[in-house]
Parts: C-alpha cells; structure tokens; sequence
C-alpha cells in the first residue's frame, strides 16, 4: 500500500467513524487492526513509531501556537503604533 492509498483508507475511516468516538474505542479499533494483520509482535516497532509521529505532531501544534501568538503580538504592536499617530498621541 502506497502513501496516497493509505490516506485514502484513513480518510474513509475517518468519514464513517462517529464524531463522538471515545479513547478507548479509539483503542479497540487499533488493536483489532494489530490482531487482524497479525502485528502484535511487532507491537515495540509499532508503538515506537506511534510515539515519533504523536511527538512530531505535538510540537508542531506547539510551534504554530507560539507563531501564532507571535504573530498576534506584532499585529497588536503595530495597530497600538499606528493607532498613537492617527490619534497624535505619537
């Protein structure tokens, strides 16, 4: 199964998976995925690379919040800057 193929599936799962779906529902399905392909001994390899790609995934949220919040800061700087010279308080 290629990259695009396996974004298909996950897509799929994901449009027929309820919105309200628990974590450990979560975890019933992903170990029955592990039973059925007959992975449970490659469950080191497995979680190893769940943890990679749940850390890659956190920082990446943590980074776009700091951008973002830098960001925010630099547009409140520069609204209050502006805002002094129409109001020439400047």
């Amino acid at each position: 199964m290629n990259q695009k193929e396996l974004g298909e599936v996950v897509e799929i799962m994901l449009d027929i998976m309820p919105g309200n779906i628990s974590d450990k529902e979560i975890v019933v399905i992903m170990i029955n995925f592990i039973i059925q392909k007959k992975r449970a001994n490659h469950w080191q390899i497995i979680n190893a690379e769940i943890e990679e790609g749940l850390v890659e995934y956190l920082i990446s949220q943590v980074e776009d919040e700091i951008s973002k919040h830098g960001i925010n800061k630099a547009v409140q700087a520069a609204d209050n800057f502006l805002g002094r010279i129409v109001n020439g308080a400047g």
